[in-house]
């Protein structure tokens, strides 16, 4: 038997010496290849991580956060809104308590400081596409239009958008690092 340096690849003496020379440079092509398709791999899924929206779950008790999307942000550590315009916000998660209603609640956190941002619509069991009440276990998406008036000041804060359930305690809690120009 010839022993060769591949990964202990032993090739018996009944063979030809050019079979075994071509099987070995036939091997040794498929791990080049074998190493080639998993740096590739490795890429793809690195560069996908980079592209994700950079957010912090700051509390969530009653619920488990899937994914968070809000449109123009999915390439950047800090979520740049332009005054008069509107976005797209979307939280999917799954629900880990039974709830008649849910409140969105959101603050503006600058210099460490909540400030309550009053929202027009705060019942989620209307004015999302929740169907009331929560089962546990069920995946439900949370979306809502954003609009950056143009009286806003530019600023740098975070965001902190809550979703309340009856006992008044997160299904989810998201926090996303905005700048308003």
């Amino acid at each position: 038997m010839v022993k060769c340096g591949l990964n202990s690849l032993y090739i018996p003496n009944r063979f030809p010496l050019e079979y075994q020379i071509r099987f070995i440079e036939s091997s040794s092509r498929i791990t080049t290849l074998h190493r080639m398709l998993s740096a590739v791999i490795l890429s793809i899924v690195l560069f996908s991580q980079s592209w994700a929206l950079k957010f912090t779950d700051c509390g969530s008790k009653t619920g488990k956060i899937l994914n968070v999307q809000i449109t123009g942000c999915e390439t950047s550590d800090v979520c740049e809104f332009k005054r008069g315009e509107k976005y797209n916000y979307d939280v999917s998660f799954e629900s880990l308590t039974d709830s008649e209603n849910l409140r969105a609640v959101i603050h503006g956190i600058v210099g460490g400081v909540a400030i309550p941002f009053p929202i027009p619509n705060a019942n989620a069991c209307e004015h999302s596409e929740i169907e009331c009440p929560l089962q546990t276990g069920q995946t439900y998406n949370y979306g809502y239009e954003i609009e950056v008036r143009n009286t806003y000041p530019t600023l740098k804060a975070d965001v902190k958008w809550e979703l309340k359930d009856d006992k008044n305690q997160d299904v989810f809690c998201v926090q996303v690092p905005v700048q308003i120009v």
